[in-house]
């Protein structure tokens, strides 16, 4: 069995995989040497793979926790050096961020032989494509929903700060319907460009959502795509069997 690490800025999320097959997963603020030890307990685990945003202390210490129960030979961190099992030819490869490495990995795993578009919308909105022939050149990186929402209030005199609304009209009548609407909108909008250009391109393509407003989208996208919210978890563990 394999045990993946995401270390993100605020949460942890692991995941125990037996042949590619997802067992178990959670997610929290804390992850201490008492839970991976109850981990080993509770699964024969043999590989370990660790992704991190943190500084490196904070790396050091779930990596030294890590060590004390699996022992050090048995772990991967990820880094930009890793092998990955696509043809990265991005121009700033130490800048791509390892959630959407990971991504990658997932996206090449779910549908290998297919050109393969992801958007992972969370704080910010990335949009990646993957050619059929694996090759990654690039994608793009926008504000996410709750981003647009805080920089309208920064930015200006007096608009208030907003959430989601699954509930807004499609042209506001007053000012609060006014930025649900438009914010929630012209994202809607901006994802559905880029499945219908990348349609356009080839047919062929397969659309991944993920991230930590899939549910938004994935109810109000028109378009066919596929919701894989464990996206990042399943290219780590798809990396660390490249690796093995």
């Amino acid at each position: 069995m394999n045990l993946v690490i995401d270390q993100g800025n605020t949460f942890n999320k692991i995941g125990v995989f037996d042949k590619g097959q997802l067992e178990y997963s959670y997610s929290g603020k804390s992850l201490d040497e008492n839970t991976l030890k109850q981990l080993q307990v509770n699964y024969p685990i043999k590989n370990v793979i660790i992704s991190s945003v943190r500084d490196k202390v904070e790396q050091s210490a779930i990596f030294n926790g890590s060590e004390k129960v699996f022992g050090s030979s048995n772990i991967l961190l990820l880094d930009t050096n890793t092998p990955v099992p696509f043809k990265n030819e991005y121009l700033s490869p130490q800048t791509l961020g390892k959630d959407r490495i990971a991504a990658l990995a997932g996206a090449y795993n779910l549908f290998p032989d297919n050109p393969k578009l992801i958007i992972d919308a969370g704080t910010a909105i990335t949009i990646d494509y993957l050619r059929s022939d694996n090759v990654f050149n690039g994608g793009n990186i926008s504000p996410g929903l709750q981003t647009r929402f805080n920089s309208l209030k920064q930015n200006t005199g007096k608009l208030p700060l907003l959430e989601l609304n699954n509930n807004s009209p499609f042209l506001g009548q007053n000012t609060q319907e006014a930025i649900w609407s438009g914010v929630q909108n012209s994202l809607i909008f901006e994802i559905e460009g880029y499945i219908n250009h990348f349609k356009t391109l080839n047919n062929n393509t397969k659309t991944i959502l993920t991230g930590g407003d899939v549910d938004f989208f994935a109810n109000n996208l028109k378009n066919r795509i596929f919701v894989i919210p464990n996206l990042v978890l399943t290219g780590l563990n798809t990396i660390l069997d490249y690796n093995a």
